[in-house]
């Protein structure tokens, strides 16, 4: 049995899937490509797995971490398993891992908010700092080429949907679709470096 952790992208279109449709996506890619997953026990088993924290709708993710349990893992699985999954969906890294649960791991995160041609500024790098702060815990708030860097803990009350809100209240601007939102790193906050620590 073979615990391997994997980093995959989220992009384009596929972003509009809901998180809780992804393990019937990983897992039918899996099996398309040969993989023999592990199975929970019970009365109704299906493919052990764990995912990282979910990401809103429209949202990218650039390393986003998940855990899948094989009976076998072999060099070249990965890349098999990339050529059956769909656009937008990609595996970057991978490794065989041990030691704690993914949900005890995956504790910060990396947004950058950007606007649909036109740059944020001072204002909303303050306005977003504070709903982070508010609703979560904000580890660091800067801005960089127009966009708003967030690196943010307790993910699942500080999510992209609150960040939006906080801007739209404002008048920055409307809402979603004025908004190109990323996800580029989930991981462990270190604070000795300042930086989220990535899972592999």
């Amino acid at each position: 049995m073979a615990r391997i952790r994997i980093i995959f992208e989220k992009r384009g279109l596929i972003t509009f899937l809901n998180h809780q449709d992804l393990p019937v996506l990983f897992s039918r890619a899996a099996r398309r490509a040969g993989l023999r997953q592990e199975f929970t026990e019970g009365f109704s088993p299906h493919p052990r797995m764990s995912l990282g924290p979910a990401l809103a709708g429209g949202v990218e993710g650039r390393n986003e971490p998940a855990d899948f349990w094989f009976l076998t893992w072999d060099e070249g699985d990965a890349e098999r398993w990339n050529e059956k999954l769909p656009v937008g969906i990609r595996i970057s890294d991978h490794a065989e891992v041990d030691g704690p649960s993914l949900s005890k791991l995956a504790t910060a995160a990396v947004y950058r908010i950007s606007g649909v041609g036109y740059e944020l500024g001072g204002r909303a790098l303050s306005v977003l700092g504070n709903e982070a702060e508010k609703s979560g815990i904000l580890y660091g708030a800067d801005l960089e080429s127009g966009s708003v860097l967030l690196t943010v803990g307790d993910l699942e009350h500080c999510g992209a949907g609150n960040l939006v809100r906080s801007l739209r209240d404002e008048g920055i601007c409307e809402g979603w679709k004025d908004l190109y939102i990323v996800r580029e790193c989930v991981g462990t906050w270190d604070a000795a470096s300042g930086t989220v620590r990535p899972l592999i």
